[in-house]
């Protein structure tokens, strides 16, 4: 008896991630810049509205994902789900999803100094700009 119940619950494994595909469902690419120049291995940190708003913003902590910029200033995210985003095919249905994300860095003191808010829906690609004032980032004056 105890067989055949592993091999039902190894079936509906196999039935259930069959159905529902994992996958990139949007990417996001933050611009940094500071004095108009783009701003190279800064942080940012990536934040889902969870109905709280921005201020989940306040704590880095809070953060469920981060990017350092390249040489060109770009940070780049790939929203998967489903941490991110539902997925958008469900045993061969298409759903759309749309949730907010905020995108900020922080100073050296762990105050947050910038922010860009985005709505994201399933299969954006997205490009903001994020402008750093002046001062430390990261702990290292720039």
């Amino acid at each position: 008896m105890r067989k055949i119940q592993i091999l039902f619950a190894a079936m509906v494994a196999v039935v259930m991630s069959s159905c529902v595909q994992f996958k990139t469902e949007a990417t996001v690419d933050i611009e940094v810049t500071q004095k108009g120049k783009p701003l190279v291995g800064a942080t940012v940190y990536k934040f889902k509205d969870n109905g709280l708003g921005e201020s989940i913003t306040l704590y880095k902590s809070n953060a469920s994902g981060t990017a350092l910029t390249n040489a060109g200033g770009i940070a780049h995210f790939d929203l998967k789900s489903p941490d991110d985003l539902d997925p958008s095919n469900v045993a061969g249905v298409e759903l759309d999803d749309q949730a907010t994300f905020y995108f900020c860095t922080y100073d050296a003191e762990g105050t947050r100094n910038a922010i860009v808010t985005a709505p994201v829906r399933t299969g954006s690609k997205l490009t903001l700009q994020l402008d750093v004032p002046e001062g430390l980032v990261n702990g290292d004056e720039k």
